[in-house]
């Protein structure tokens, strides 16, 4: 199984197209929250159609959104792949790199992942970093960082 651990701020919504979307009057927001860079979008689509991967949402918008909100999100706003899960918050969370691990722990196959997030290797596990493709928060899920995710996907 191939999994894509996927943060939103600053990784799907960029400042760059923020500001975009400022500059042009139109609404920064939908139902659901702050809308996403249809750069960063193409760039996850890439991603999943090169390594079949799954979505877990590891983003701080799962204690403000259920499963099912994702899952409405991702059909309303035609996003690419499917979100699988999102990540538990284990007891004595240290950090993100904490909730991943609980995941991959209950998670009974195994699996080559990814972490795309905006956050530095400090708010993830020594372990993980290799596997760690960190954003520029103002552009996102860029091209370079989804030919990356593609290679350790694939490995």
């Amino acid at each position: 199984m191939k999994i894509i651990f996927l943060d939103f701020d600053g990784v799907m919504d960029t400042a760059y197209y923020d500001h975009v979307l400022s500059k042009e009057g139109l609404p920064g927001s939908d139902f659901f929250g702050t809308v996403f860079d249809p750069n960063c979008v193409q760039n996850l689509k890439e991603i999943i159609d090169k390594t079949g991967a799954d979505i877990v949402v590891s983003s701080s918008w799962k204690f403000f959104m259920s499963y099912k909100d994702f899952l409405d999100m991702w059909e309303y706003r035609g996003l690419p792949g499917f979100v699988t899960d999102v990540t538990p918050t284990p007891t004595g969370r240290r950090n993100r790199g904490d909730e991943i691990d609980a995941w991959l722990k209950e998670c009974d196959v195994e699996c080559q992942y990814v972490i795309i997030d905006d956050l530095d290797g400090s708010n993830f596990n020594e372990h993980q970093l290799p596997r760690l493709l960190v954003v520029n928060p103002f552009n996102g899920l860029d091209e370079n960082i989804a030919e990356r995710a593609i290679a350790l996907l694939n490995q």
